[in-house]
This record gives C-alpha cells, structure tokens and sequence, in this order.
C-alpha cells in the first residue's frame, strides 16, 4: 500500500472512530433519561468533548491504528472491546482532574456498552469500504514471496483474493528454482534470493514474505540480516507448516528467550466468547422448538424402523479426542425417508451435542474414527475447531475430498462471525432447494 493511501486509510479509521465514540456517549444520556432518571445533555455534551481525545490516544495505544494489523483479523473486535474499556477509566480520570460533571454509574455503563457497539459497528463498515475500494485496485498492497514450495504456493493462494487480503502477489523468488520456472496460478520465479533487491526494485515491491523452510540457511540469515535495512521494504515471516496449521502462532518470552507457541485451539479469547454465544445461544433455542418435533420422530421410528432408533457414532472433536455422536437412524425402504432426510431433522439430536460443548452449529464436518487415516494429512487443522452441524462443506459444491477440504481449511482460516451467520443462511437456503426439487421433479 503507498503512504498516500496508508495516510488515508488511517484518516478514515480516526475519523470514523471519533463519530461514533461520540455517537455511542451521546446516546447513552437519553437512555438514562428513558430510564426516568435526570440529566443534563449540555454538561454530558462537555464530557464527551473533552473525552474523545482521551479516547483516540488509548486507541492509539492498544495499537487499534496500526495498519499492520487492523481491518484484517477479528481480533480487532476484541481489541475495540479494551479500548472502549480503558476509555471509560479515562474518561473518569480527565473529569476529575478538570472538576467536570459528576458521572453517574448508569451513564458511564451504558456509555461504555454504547460505544463498543457503535465502533465496532463503524470498524465493520470501514472493512466493507476498504474491500470496496480493493476491489478497485485500491490500498493494496504488492507482494513478493521468498521460497516456491509448497508452503509458499499454499500462502499465493491464501493471497488469491486480493479484495479481501489486500496483497497482489507479483511472483516468487527461489533458491533452486531457475529464473522464469512456472509455478502456479501464472506465477512464475522471478529471481534468486540473492538478486531480492533488484526483482523488488523492477516489480515495485512492497511486502516480502519469506517462507524460511524453504530457503538455504545461508539465504533466511542473510535475509534476516538486510531486513533491519530495508528501507521501507515490509518482510515477514511465514511460521512453517502453514498447510498444516491454522491456529495464530504467539510469540512467548522465557528468560528473554522467544518462543513461538502454537494454540491447540483456532478460536480464543473474543472470537471464542462470540462462537460459544453463537452455539449456546441459538442452540437453546432450536433445541426447545425441536424438542415436540424429537419427541415424534422417536415415537414414529420405534414404529415402523426394523432396527434401533439411534445411529451411534465415535467422531474426532477438538484436539483430536474423540466423543459419541448421536442422530436420527433412517431406513431407506421406510415410511417418511425423503421428507426427514431432506429436511435435515435427522440431524436435530446433535443439538444435545452442541449444548454439551462437543459440537459448533458450524464447524468442519464430523469425521468418523474409522476415517482417521484418510483424513490424517488436514486433521491438525481440522481438530483445531469443533464440529459442526452444517459448515461450509455443507453448502459448497465439492467434486473431491481435496476440494472440500480447501472449503473448510479457508474457512478455519477465514473464520469470523459473520461467516458463521452466511453459512447458517446458506444452509437454510439449501435445505429449502432440495425439498422444492424433489416435490417438483
């Protein structure tokens, strides 16, 4: 990205912050007020002008600015989260030393939830924005990648959509490849790592990521040495086995020591609160409105099944431990086959699942013990999640298990809320086509 465009995206973040800071503390007065409690807006209007600095600086601080890093991973949710929080404590701070208004509780409480709910909600219109603007050649970002393996090939084709990560990657440099080498997707090796500052200067490089597996060790040393010169050159670096892990490597210090940890776990923190409230909220509800629906399918099996109610199965959850899953067990040459598969009510007992925290209502599909073998290559990624009743190989079309498991690593990957509500539309919508298909054909 250029500075110019980098100044304007960070214009953008400010300003858009700022309205809604005080969107959210403006509006939180005439709630205390609904609530019959009195107030006066002049004074409040004072606070929140004297306040919104304070505000931005503790953004500032806790990095929501950082270009590096925002508009990309929802960990930035979580992040607003603590600003707005450390906002309110210096709000508190800055009206006792200026001897301001005196703050009730109440106001500062629903200032606080007021605010996390209005930026949050102007940081995901800044996204839409930006992507906007991506897709039309804007605020991204040149790329060039050090080491045409297959690590490197996966991290291309991470890059693909350009809209959503903000990188165009222009080729690859390599180590044993020749100049010119094909490598995918009409990429081809454009230099040696040895010839890194000219290929950047000739392609007009911004980003360098450099996939240390992949490189001689002479080479990733010598790579690392340049980059504390790099003159405004951005190098990163890949943490290895990148087709095999999806969870987000943190950087731990023992002793001065730093240490990368991998996270057994893809969702942690806000993104996990977000999942669970997601699984245990709507889970309850579904579960109570099927629970009369449950109650008839089981009477109406144990009349016409010729075998158990039940099909009882040992499926691999999160990190790999597996659990008894349970649902509805069909019979072909029975009474209502169509109608309960079609529909998907065979799957309503895995709700039970859902509620115990075995399963996700979206998730990587159910893998079976016995299939251990056959998924053994994705199941680090795979067992980094939980479950899920439907997911995205659910409602993508796959041709191949390697095509569907493309579907679910993007999506482990690419998780975010908003994902999960897409695919439980999706899902919806999939269930409705098939049963107007049958009962039209």
């Amino acid at each position: 990205m250029s500075r110019r465009g980098q100044y304007l995206l960070f214009t953008l973040l400010v300003g858009i912050d700022a309205v809604m800071i005080a969107l959210g503390l403006l509006a939180a007065p005439f709630l205390v007020g609904w609530l019959g409690r009195r107030f006066d807006f002049a004074s409040h209007l004072a606070a929140v002008q004297y306040s919104l600095p304070v505000y931005l600086i503790i953004f500032a601080g806790v990095r929501l600015y950082d270009l590096e890093t925002v508009l990309e991973d929802s960990q930035e949710y979580a992040t607003v989260a603590t600003g707005c929080t450390y906002g309110v404590v210096g709000l508190i701070v800055v009206n006792a030393i200026t001897g301001g208004i005196d703050l009730s509780l109440t106001w500062l409480l629903t200032g606080w939830a007021f605010t996390m709910f209005t930026v949050t909600l102007g940081r995901f219109g800044v996204r839409r924005v930006v992507r906007a603007f991506r897709q039309r050649g804007h605020f991204i970002a040149r790329a060039l990648i050090v080491g045409a393996d297959e690590q490197g090939r996966a991290i291309a084709t991470q890059f693909r959509s350009v809209a959503n990560s903000g990188v165009n990657v222009v080729g690859f440099v390599d180590d044993f490849l020749p100049v010119g080498t094909p490598v995918q997707d009409g990429l081809i090796v454009l230099g040696h790592p040895g010839t890194l500052s000219q290929v950047v200067a000739d392609y007009q490089v911004g980003e360098v990521v450099v996939v240390p597996g992949s490189l001689a060790w002479e080479t990733f040393q010598e790579i690392l040495e340049r980059s504390a010169f790099a003159d405004g050159l951005k190098i990163r670096l890949s943490p290895g086995y990148y087709d095999l892990l999806a969870t987000t490597p943190r950087v731990a210090h023992r002793n001065f020591v730093p240490l990368i940890v991998l996270d057994k776990a893809r969702l942690f923190g806000f993104d996990l609160m977000t999942k669970m409230a997601l699984d245990y909220g709507l889970g309850t509800i579904w579960l109570v409105f099927s629970l009369p629906l449950m109650a008839a399918l089981v009477v109406w099996l144990k009349l016409v099944n010729k075998g158990p109610i039940f099909d009882e199965r040992r499926v691999i959850g999160l990190g790999g431990h597996t659990f008894t899953l349970r649902l509805f067990r069909l019979e072909y040459d029975r009474p209502l086959y169509w109608l309960i598969r079609d529909t998907g009510m065979k799957y309503v007992p895995m709700l039970f699942a859902v509620l115990s925290g075995q399963m996700s209502l979206i998730g990587p599909r159910p893998i079976r013990e016995e299939d251990r073998q056959r998924y053994q290559r994705w199941l680090p990624t795979i067992a980094s999640m939980k479950p899920g009743i439907t997911g995205p190989w659910a409602v993508v079309a796959v041709a191949s298990l390697e095509e569907e498991m493309r579907a679910v690593i993007f999506y482990i990957r690419n998780w975010t809320i908003w994902l999960d509500l897409q695919i439980l539309i999706q899902t919806g919508l999939v269930i409705l086509r098939r049963r107007w298909d049958r009962l039209t054909h």
